[in-house]
């Protein structure tokens, strides 16, 4: 018998690099109750190395957490974490992965997700912005504004690196300027309320 997997209605990027970890497990140690969405995490990892950050954040939600390392359908309530050496996008309601290229210097994991997150979920986009260097996300969180999605930012007084959500913060005007755990509340009122009107 084929299972039939329920879409999310929510797409939820969470972008970080230097400093994400804390602020990532912060976030999901609030998110206590089944949304419907599907939260996609994209650090920054350093190529040569694999990374334990999905390890390390299975001990801070019940939800189950993937490594994506190879095309994968986008199930709610689920996360998942874009792996070393990697680029990804959504489509279809699938994650699609591919090899991050050696001309591909400066990192780019983040702008090219939340791009393809908007065109995919449209206003049901949600990217969120913690601690971090450099200005990968920025791009991307202009997007999910001209897609009428949401865009949610790091305090950079509560991040380890300031330098990433305080350019979003500069260059952006997103709806909401909050601490890791505050940003999870925020997020589930807001899904709250859409549950509720359908």
């Amino acid at each position: 018998m084929e299972i039939i997997r329920q879409q999310p209605h929510f797409c939820i990027g969470i972008g970080c690099s230097a400093g994400g970890l804390e602020s990532v497990c912060d976030f999901f140690q609030q998110v206590v109750e089944k949304t419907g969405a599907a939260f996609v995490v994209v650090p920054h990892l350093t190529r040569e190395y694999p990374s334990r950050f999905s390890k390390i954040l299975r001990r801070f939600t019940d939800m189950p957490v993937h490594r994506v390392e190879q095309d994968t359908r986008l199930e709610p309530d689920h996360v998942y974490v874009l792996t070393e050496d990697k680029m990804m996008i959504t489509e279809d309601g699938f994650l699609k992965v591919r090899r991050r290229y050696h001309r591909e210097i400066i990192n780019k994991s983040i702008d090219i997700f939340f791009k393809s997150m908007a065109r995919s979920f449209q206003e049901n986009a949600i990217g969120v912005i913690l601690s971090g260097m450099g200005t990968d996300g920025i791009e991307g969180i202009k997007t999910i504004e001209d897609h009428h999605g949401l865009v949610v930012v790091q305090d950079p007084d509560t991040t380890e690196f300031n330098v990433l959500p305080q350019t979003a913060i500069n260059k952006d005007d997103p709806h909401a300027i909050l601490p890791p755990a505050d940003i999870a509340r925020f997020l589930l009122r807001h899904l709250s309320a859409y549950n509720s009107l359908t």
